[in-house]
Parts: C-alpha cells; sequence; structure tokens
C-alpha cells in the first residue's frame, strides 16, 4: 500500500512541478488536471489484480477528490495582480520580506526608527555624513510609521518610498568608502 501511496505522491509531485509554470503565469489548469485524474484511473484499471483492492481504491479516491477540486475551481486561479502602488510589498519582496531593511545593513548598525535621533556613529571617518544619512533614512521611516498608524496611506506610502530611496544612499555611501 505505502509503494503505491508513494507512486501516487511522485504522481502529484510531478504534474504540480510541471504546472508551477503555468500557475505563476494564472492559467486555467482544469485541463491539466483533468488529464491527471484521467491517467490516475487508467492506471488504477491497468493495476487492478497486480495491486491490492485498497490500494486501487485510493488511486480511485484520490482521482475523485482532484475531481471535485476541478469542478470548484481550485485549478483555475489567477495569479495576484501586482499593485504598482504597494511600496511595502515590493519592499518586502526585495528585501526577503522585511520592510525595514536598513536595520540589517552595515552601513547604519545601530540605528532604528525609534533611535535615530540620540544615537551617534564614533566609528571612524566619516561618521559624520554617514550620520546624516542614516538619521534621514530613518526619519522617513519614523514619519511612515506614524501616517500608517494614523490611517494615512497615501502619505505613509510617499514616506515609505523615500526611505527606501534614503537606505539605499546610506548603503551606497558606506560600500564607497
Amino acid at each position: 500500500m505505502s509503494k503505491m501511496r508513494g507512486r501516487c505522491a511522485a504522481l502529484m509531485a510531478a504534474v504540480m512541478v510541471t504546472l508551477a509554470p503555468a500557475a505563476a503565469q494564472a492559467q486555467d489548469n482544469s485541463a491539466a488536471m483533468t488529464e491527471v485524474v484521467r491517467q490516475m484511473r487508467e492506471t488504477a484499471t491497468k493495476m487492478e489484480g497486480q495491486l491490492p483492492a485498497e490500494d486501487i481504491a485510493e488511486m480511485r479516491r484520490s482521482a475523485d477528490e482532484i475531481e471535485a477540486q476541478i469542478k470548484a475551481g481550485a485549478f483555475n486561479t489567477a495569479a495576484p495582480v501586482e499593485d504598482p502602488n504597494d511600496v511595502t510589498g515590493r519592499l518586502m519582496r526585495e528585501h526577503g520580506g522585511i520592510v525595514d531593511w536598513l536595520e540589517n545593513e552595515t552601513a547604519c548598525a545601530g540605528y532604528s526608527w525609534e533611535t535615530y535621533k540620540t544615537y551617534r556613529l564614533d566609528t571612524g571617518d566619516r561618521d559624520g555624513e554617514r550620520d546624516v544619512l542614516c538619521q534621514k533614512a530613518y526619519a522617513h521611516y519614523e514619519r511612515y510609521f506614524y501616517l500608517g498608524r494614523d490611517g494615512k496611506t497615501a502619505e505613509a506610502r510617499v514616506e515609505l518610498e523615500a526611505y527606501d530611496v534614503a537606505a539605499h544612499a546610506a548603503v551606497d555611501f558606506y560600500e564607497k568608502r
């Protein structure tokens, strides 16, 4: 029985890998999944007498489940359209799920939007210039945070975009030293 489940799982994995690029393009995969169901049923019929009856029944149950999912539209979903104004989503995609990505960069180590007004670098040359760049980035982030909290999403979006630009400037400055 476990061999048959393994085969069913392998078949399903192969199908899903095959369909992954299509799903990313938001195509209707119902026809492809209908073909998988047909192949599963055909295989179950061919394997009758060679495999235990419960394995054949499991294959047919799996085919029935997939068919029900097809009828429910599970394989006909559109990929979400990216909103060009979604700065938060873009930053999260670009920086591993983190909006305040500058906190993970060496350029402004020790800074945060809560400490930028009082924290100062004291590590060597050009600290003053780095301080200004890091302070500017985190000033934008602080404004973004409070505007977002207050429901002013349009203004918050502008500040978050400004934070990203200023954060890149701080990182670029640090990397050029």
